[in-house]
C-alpha cells in the first residue's frame, strides 16, 4: 500500500524562489514573456490585468492543454541499470557513511565480510567488496571531488564567509585549515563545511594569505563573494598592519573581521579573575597536581567521595590552550567541592605532602565555592 491508498498526502517540492534574467521578455519592460505559448504581449496599459487576460485567450488555452499531453524527454530515453552500478553505488555510500561519522575506515574491512552472511539472498552485498583500501580511494578520489566542485559553485554564487586556523606542530609539516560558512539550500540552515588544508610550515602573515588566496583561486571563488573572516586573535591574524586581516582587506574593503569568541571569552574570564584577585586557574592545576601522580591519594580521595556521597567522577585537568576548559573544569570541581574540602583539612592521610599544606593554606581560603559558582554562571 503506498502513501495514496493510506490518506497520506505527499511532500510538496520546494519551489525555486530566484529571479532569472531569462524571464525577462525581449520587447522591453512594457511586454511580457509567456513561456507556455513562447509569445510576447504588452502589459503596459492594464498590467498584471492583461496577464489575466491573456490567460483566459484560446492561444494560451489551446498550447496549455497541450503541454499536459505533451510527453517528457525522460520517457524516451531509459538508463539501464546493471548489477555493478549498483554494487558501486552500495559501495561509494557505505564510504560515505563511515566519513559523514567520523568512523574508522578499518570498520569496512569488517563489514564487507558480514554483510555477505548477513545478506545471503542479495546479490549486490554477495560482491560488496570495499574494504579500507578500496573505501579511502572512493572518498579521496570520488567523494571529495565531488563535494569540492559542489562548495565551490556554492560560493561562486552566493556570500560566504571563512574561518581558518593554523596548527603549531613541532615535528612535522604545520597545516592551515580553511572552512566556508553558508547557507545551505538543501537543508535550509547556516552550514560549515570544509574547504582545504595546506601545509604552511613558515606561518607568517604573507605565507598564509597566499595558502588562503590560492584556495579560492583555483576554485574560481570571487573575492567579492566573501563577507566575513573568523579565526584567532593572533597578532600574525588580526594585526593592524602586516597581518592576514589586513591582506584580506586588499582584497576584499568591506570584508567582515569576526575574532574568535571563545578566545574573546576566554579573555574576559581570565581579566575578571584578575580584578576578583582569585587565583582559580592556579587552585584547578594544583588540585590536578596533587591527585596526578599518586595512586595513594586517589584511592584515599575515593573514600572521602564515599564519605560525602558525591558522585565519582574524574578530577579534570586544566589547560590554558584549550580556551573552553574553565568552564568545564570549574563544574566539576564544585561537583567534587564536598569531598575536596574534607580531602584536604583531614589530617588522616599521613603521606600529606608539602604540596597539599601549601594548597590548603593559600588557595582554600580564597576559592569557594560561591566563587566558582559565580564564575560558572558568569
Amino acid at each position: 500500500m503506498d502513501a495514496s491508498e493510506e490518506g497520506i498526502p505527499d511532500k510538496k517540492s520546494k519551489k525555486s524562489c530566484k529571479y532569472l534574467e531569462k524571464w525577462d521578455s525581449r520587447m522591453g519592460l512594457s511586454h511580457a514573456f509567456f513561456k507556455i505559448c513562447s509569445c510576447d504581449f504588452s502589459v503596459s496599459h492594464g498590467g498584471r490585468n492583461d496577464v489575466s487576460h491573456h490567460e483566459k485567450s484560446t492561444k494560451h488555452k489551446r498550447w496549455l492543454e497541450a503541454q499536459k499531453h505533451a510527453q517528457t524527454m525522460s520517457a524516451f530515453v531509459t538508463r539501464n541499470t546493471t548489477e555493478a552500478d549498483q554494487v558501486m553505488n552500495a559501495e561509494v555510500k557505505m564510504a560515505m557513511l563511515c566519513a559523514r561519522n567520523n568512523a574508522s575506515i578499518t570498520f569496512c574491512d569488517d563489514f564487507h565480510k558480514c554483510v555477505a552472511e548477513m545478506f545471503p539472498d542479495s546479490a549486490i552485498a554477495r560482491k560488496h567488496s570495499a574494504g579500507k583500501t578500496k573505501s579511502t580511494q572512493l572518498i579521496k578520489g570520488a567523494i571529495a571531488a565531488e563535494l569540492d566542485d559542489e562548495l565551490a559553485r556554492t560560493c561562486r554564487s552566493q556570500p560566504f564567509s571563512l574561518m581558518c586556523d593554523e596548527s603549531n606542530n613541532r615535528r612535522t609539516d604545520e597545516e592551515f585549515v580553511i572552512l566556508t560558512r553558508l547557507y545551505d539550500e538543501a537543508t535550509l540552515q547556516v552550514a560549515t563545511k570544509f574547504m582545504e588544508m595546506p601545509i604552511c610550515n613558515v606561518g607568517n602573515a604573507e605565507n598564509l594569505y597566499e595558502k588562503l588566496s590560492e584556495a579560492l583561486r583555483k576554485r574560481g571563488i570571487p573575492w567579492e563573494n566573501l563577507i566575513a573572516f573568523a579565526s584567532d586573535n593572533a597578532s600574525v591574524m588580526k594585526g593592524r598592519h602586516n597581518s592576514v586581516t589586513s591582506r584580506l582587506k586588499t582584497s576584499q574593503p568591506h570584508v567582515q573581521d569576526l575574532g574568535c569568541i571563545c578566545h574573546l571569552a576566554q579573555l574576559a574570564s581570565g581579566c575578571a579573575i584578575q580584578a576578583a584577585q582569585v587565583p582559580v586557574e592556579d587552585f584547578l592545576v594544583g588540585i590536578d597536581t596533587h591527585f596526578d601522580k599518586s595512586a595513594k591519594r586517589c584511592e584515599i580521595y575515593k573514600e572521602f567521595v564515599d564519605f560525602t556521597d558525591s558522585d565519582h567522577l574524574q578530577l579534570l585537568r586544566y589547560c590554558s590552550d584549550r580556551r573552553l576548559s574553565l568552564l568545564t573544569c570549574v563544574q566539576r570541581e564544585l561537583n567534587q567541592w564536598d569531598a575536596l574540602q574534607v580531602r584536604m583539612v583531614t589530617p588522616a592521610d599521613t603521606y600529606i605532602s608539602l604540596f597539599g599544606v601549601f594548597l590548603l593554606f593559600n588557595y582554600c581560603h580564597l576559592v569557594s565555592p560561591c566563587t566558582l559558582g559565580l564564575l560558572q554562571q558568569s
